[in-house]
C-alpha cells in the first residue's frame, strides 16, 4: 500500500486529538455561557419562587405569604436560599465523587458540572 496517503492532518490519531480539543473548547464555552442562564420554578400555589443560575447557583428565593411581615419574609427567603445552596453544593460534590469512581479520576471538565 505504498500509494495510499494518510488522512490529512497526520493520521487518525492526530485527527482524533484535534477533534477532542475542539470538543473541550466547545464544552468550556458552553459552561461559561450556562452561567448567565437563569431558570425559575414555582410551587402550584405560587407562594414560593426559586431562581437558579445555569451552573446550579441559587440566584433568588421569593416567598409570597400576605400574613408575613417584611422582616419575617426576608428571613425565610434568606434561610431557604442558604439551605438550597448547601444542598446543591453537596449534590454536585456527590456527583463528582461518583463520577470519579466511574472515570477512574480521569478529568472530564464539565461532565458532571
Amino acid at each position: 500500500m505504498s500509494g495510499t496517503k494518510p488522512p490529512q492532518g497526520g493520521g487518525e490519531l492526530s485527527g482524533l486529538l484535534r477533534h477532542a480539543e475542539a470538543l473541550q473548547r466547545d464544552l468550556e464555552k458552553a459552561l461559561v455561557d450556562l452561567r448567565s442562564e437563569v431558570v425559575e420554578g414555582q410551587d402550584a400555589t405560587r407562594m414560593v419562587t426559586v431562581r437558579f443560575t445555569g451552573d446550579g447557583g441559587v440566584k433568588e428565593v421569593r416567598v409570597s405569604l400576605p400574613s408575613l411581615s417584611e422582616p419575617q419574609r426576608k428571613a425565610i427567603e434568606d434561610a431557604l436560599a442558604v439551605a438550597l445552596k448547601i444542598a446543591l453544593e453537596r449534590l454536585f460534590e456527590l456527583r463528582k465523587t461518583r463520577a470519579s469512581t466511574v472515570t477512574k479520576s480521569l478529568s472530564l471538565p464539565g461532565l458532571f458540572l
